[in-house]
C-alpha cells in the first residue's frame, strides 16, 4: 500500500516537468526557419551594340537576375568568355574587346550562364551585336579582293592597304652648259695655189664643219674635222674643250 502511494506521488511530481519540456521543444521548432534551396533566375540580358565588328571594338554586356551568383557570357566564335561582375544587387556587367583571332559574326549565338551553388540558369541573347541591322555587309571585303587579286582580303572595317611604292623618280629639269644641238654639217674646202689643182690636192683640202647651238646661251660654235664626224642635223651633243660627243642622257 505504501509503494502505491509513493509511485503516485512521484508521477504527480514529474508531470509538470514533462509538460514544460514538451512546450520548450515546440517553441524551439517554431523559431527555427526551414532551410530551402534558392534557384537562380535570369530576368534580363542586354548588350550595348557596336557599329561594326572590328578589332579593338568593345562589347558591353549586362545580365539581371538573382543576387550573389556567378555569371559568365560566352560568344560563339570568341577566344574567351566574359566573367561578369555584380555591380549592383542582381545586376552583372562585363565587357569583351574584339581581338585579331576572334571569328564571330553579328548574329553569332551569345549565351549568359548564372550559377548559384549547384543550380544553373542560362539564356540566349535575342538581339544581334551590331547596331543598325541584324547583318553586317561583307561587300567592302569582296570589292577589295576583286580590284587586286594579289592583295589579301582585309578584315571588316579595316583600312585598305596603302598603294605600292613606285621607284620612278620625278623628272627634274637639268641645267647643262655644255649641252647643244647640231645645227648643220657642211663641207668646206681650203683654197689651193695652182689654177689647176690635182685631184689629190682637192681631196686634201676638203674638210667638214659641224655647227652647234648651245641650249642655255643660244650661242653657236663651229668645229671642223678632216673626216666626216658622223653627226647629223638635230643630234643632241655635248661640247667639252672643242670635242663633240653624243648626249645620251
Amino acid at each position: 500500500m505504501k509503494k502505491s502511494i509513493l509511485m503516485c506521488s512521484l508521477v504527480a511530481a514529474l508531470a509538470p516537468a514533462g509538460m514544460m519540456l514538451a512546450t520548450s521543444n515546440t517553441a524551439l521548432a517554431q523559431t527555427l526557419p526551414l532551410s530551402r534551396t534558392v534557384t537562380p533566375a535570369i530576368e534580363g540580358f542586354h548588350v550595348e551594340k557596336v557599329p561594326r565588328l572590328e578589332q579593338g571594338a568593345a562589347l558591353h554586356f549586362h545580365v539581371y537576375g538573382t543576387q550573389n551568383a556567378t555569371v559568365n557570357v560566352t560568344i560563339d566564335g570568341a577566344t574567351r568568355a566574359v566573367q561578369m561582375q555584380e555591380t549592383d544587387p542582381g545586376r552583372y556587367s562585363g565587357s569583351y574587346v574584339i581581338g585579331n583571332h576572334d571569328r564571330f559574326q553579328p548574329n553569332s549565338p551569345v549565351t549568359a550562364e548564372m550559377r548559384l551553388g549547384s543550380q544553373v540558369a542560362t539564356t540566349v541573347l535575342r538581339d544581334g551585336l551590331v547596331s543598325g541591322g541584324t547583318a553586317q555587309s561583307q561587300e567592302p571585303v569582296r570589292q577589295l579582293a576583286s580590284k587586286d587579286a594579289g592583295v589579301a582580303s582585309a578584315a571588316p572595317g579595316a583600312a585598305p592597304p596603302p598603294p605600292p611604292r613606285t621607284t620612278e623618280r620625278p623628272r627634274v629639269a637639268r641645267y647643262c652648259t655644255s649641252c647643244a644641238i647640231v645645227e648643220k654639217v657642211e663641207i668646206v674646202r681650203d683654197a689651193v695655189g695652182s689654177s689647176r689643182p690635182l685631184a689629190s690636192d682637192v681631196q686634201a683640202a676638203q674638210r667638214y664643219r659641224v655647227t652647234v647651238r648651245f641650249n642655255t646661251t643660244d650661242a653657236t660654235q663651229a668645229i671642223e674635222y678632216d673626216n666626216h664626224p658622223g653627226y647629223r642635223k638635230g643630234d643632241r651633243v655635248r661640247v667639252n674643250d672643242g670635242v663633240l660627243s653624243l648626249d645620251k642622257e
